[in-house]
């Protein structure tokens, strides 16, 4: 049984309430909102679809602060939204580390499933989606830019290759690499750490290099 997480967040020196968040293996809980009769969002397990995450860097000639962001969302396109800021380096390390302890929480106890879940479909055959990324027996479908608009590329596997970045993964073709790639956020874009681990997972067991 993953441990479950209860921690107070305090989102910025200008918020002096520190506000319950609640990561349980049955559900996600976190004071959120600043309603007088609803205060926090909560969702269910097997509620839970995707999540993103990132730091928004503040800047005035120099990086004056930041601010950590972590998004759940459900099946209903709710979203739970877990934010705190710290500025001019004050307790930057006990912030930062709060964060990887969220995000490493909220990959043990929801997402981490998921990847075996889409292994599971994929060797079973099935097509799905993740984010705007098709995954199928033959390939990925991602796409791509062309001039004015976006079209759908289908890469094969033998011509898939995945390269992670501090910020972002990309996918694209071997044989094409410059016409026929696209790259993934993992603040901007929904899951798309389970889309890397995904498609890493696949590649390793077809013994394709990732890059």
């Amino acid at each position: 049984m993953v441990p479950e997480l209860q921690v107070k967040i305090k989102r910025s020196f200008l918020d002096n309430y520190k506000r319950p968040l609640h990561l349980h293996p049955e559900f996600i809980k976190f004071e959120d909102k600043d309603l007088a009769n609803d205060t926090f969002t909560a969702f269910k397990s097997n509620e839970i679809k995707e999540f993103r995450y990132g730091i928004t860097w503040y800047r005035y000639h120099i990086v004056f602060g930041r601010e950590y962001q972590v998004y759940v969302r459900n099946y209903n396109d709710e979203v739970l939204k877990i934010k705190f800021s710290t500025y001019f380096g004050l307790k930057k390390q006990e912030y930062h580390e709060l964060y990887g302890t969220i995000i490493n929480s909220l990959w043990d106890l929801y997402f981490k499933n998921q990847v075996s879940q889409f292994i599971k479909e994929f060797e079973d055959g099935i097509s799905f989606n993740i984010g705007e990324v098709n995954i199928n027996p033959e390939g990925v479908i991602i796409l791509v830019t062309k001039l004015l608009k976006q079209e759908k590329k289908l890469i094969p596997w033998q011509d898939v290759r995945l390269h992670k970045y501090s910020t972002y993964i990309s996918i694209y073709s071997n044989e094409n690499p410059m016409e026929f790639n696209r790259g993934y956020s993992y603040k901007d874009d929904w899951n798309t750490f389970i889309l890397y681990n995904v498609v890493k997972n696949i590649l390793d067991s077809k013994n394709i290099d990732s890059v």
